[in-house]
C-alpha cells in the first residue's frame, strides 16, 4: 500500500486554516501553508490522531484498516 495513504488526510476545501492542529501536533508534522494545514514532515507522523480529534470543522481524517490475524474470520453480521 502507498505510504502516503497512512498520513493525515486534510481536505483543503474544508480546512479554515485555524492552526489548531499545527499547534498541538507533537511531532511537528503539520504546518500552515497558503492559509491551510498541510503535512510537511510525513516521516515524523506517529499517527497519534490528535489533529483529527481537534479539528473544529472535521477537515482531517486518518485512514484505518481493520485486519484479522492469521486464520481469523470476520464475525457474521445480522441474524
Amino acid at each position: 500500500m502507498n505510504d502516503l495513504a497512512w498520513l493525515p488526510q486534510i481536505d483543503q476545501l474544508i480546512c479554515t486554516g485555524c492552526g489548531d492542529c499545527v499547534a498541538v501536533c507533537p511531532t511537528r508534522v503539520l504546518a500552515l501553508v497558503g492559509g491551510t494545514a498541510l503535512v510537511v514532515q510525513p516521516a515524523a507522523c506517529n499517527y497519534c490522531a490528535i489533529c483529527e480529534a481537534l479539528c473544529p470543522v472535521g477537515a482531517i481524517a486518518l485512514p484505518y484498516v481493520i485486519g484479522f490475524g492469521a486464520g481469523a474470520r470476520p464475525a457474521a453480521l445480522g441474524p
